[in-house]
């Protein structure tokens, strides 16, 4: 069952989008608010798997509220729902997984259901991925789906991530990479993992191997013991850095 939070300050879209959610049946709204007053501290204590987000919200912003859970290092996934478009780029930085234009259509919202279904397992924000049955971190593994097959992963020997299209590829400590056939922000979600932070869009970073980051050059430095990497950091992922090391 997918847990289900909703967030419109128009009374009456809310109450529309809360039934035709509800009519899916795997899928249970948990909580509906139309302010975004305390949200972020509800979104902690509710811990849903969906997060159905307009973007006006009066004086704030849905996409200031989802970059706030994104540093946060919050699993919950994001859906925008907004009358504007223009928003649609800026919000895929924040691991969106779908942005649905008003007024919102059953086919549509059909749409972003099968996506959430096909990419996303209910209970992710509050379970750990795959492990060998070691419940120390260091030991996880996590399954990656690969062409051939799939790849069993430990966070703490990945470097860092790359965007490529609809693939990652992710650069190990051992100077090896694979490619995987899931996105970037998805693989994000399945690290759940406070060492990890996105510097781009196509970047994300073990900040164990983070060894310099350059503000004049908008660059950093990543270092496995034998090679230095540099990366190129965009202008949202420097304020996350110095937000994370702050």
């Amino acid at each position: 069952m997918y847990k289900v939070v909703i967030v419109d300050d128009e009374p009456g879209a809310l109450s529309v989008l809360s039934k035709m959610i509800s009519e899916f049946f795997n899928f249970e709204v948990i909580g509906k608010f139309s302010t975004p007053e305390n949200l972020i501290e509800e979104i902690a204590i509710l811990r849903p798997d969906v997060l159905f987000l307009d973007i006006h919200l009066g004086n704030v912003s849905g996409v200031d509220i989802a970059k706030e859970l994104f540093k946060k290092r919050c699993n919950t996934q994001i859906v925008f729902v907004s009358a504007y478009d223009q928003y649609a780029l800026q919000a895929f930085e924040f691991n969106i997984i779908d942005y649905i234009l008003k007024p919102v259509s059953r086919e549509r919202l059909q749409l972003c259901i099968e996506k959430i279904e096909k990419n996303f397992k209910p209970n992710q924000a509050e379970t750990q991925p795959t492990t060998n049955g070691n419940a120390n971190n260091e030991h996880q593994l996590i399954r990656f789906n690969t062409q051939s097959g799939f790849l069993l992963v430990n966070p703490s020997d990945i470097i860092f991530l790359e965007a490529d299209h609809v693939y990652t590829k992710i650069v190990m400590e051992k100077e090896n990479q694979h490619y995987v056939a899931q996105n970037i922000g998805k693989i994000l979600t399945s690290i759940n993992c406070n060492d990890f932070v996105r510097i781009s869009r196509s970047h994300v970073v073990n900040t164990r191997f983070l060894r310099e980051v350059n503000r004049t050059q908008k660059k950093c430095i990543m270092f496995n013991g034998n090679n230095e990497l540099e990366l190129s950091i965009s202008k949202t992922g420097m304020k996350t850095l110095d937000e994370y090391f702050a």
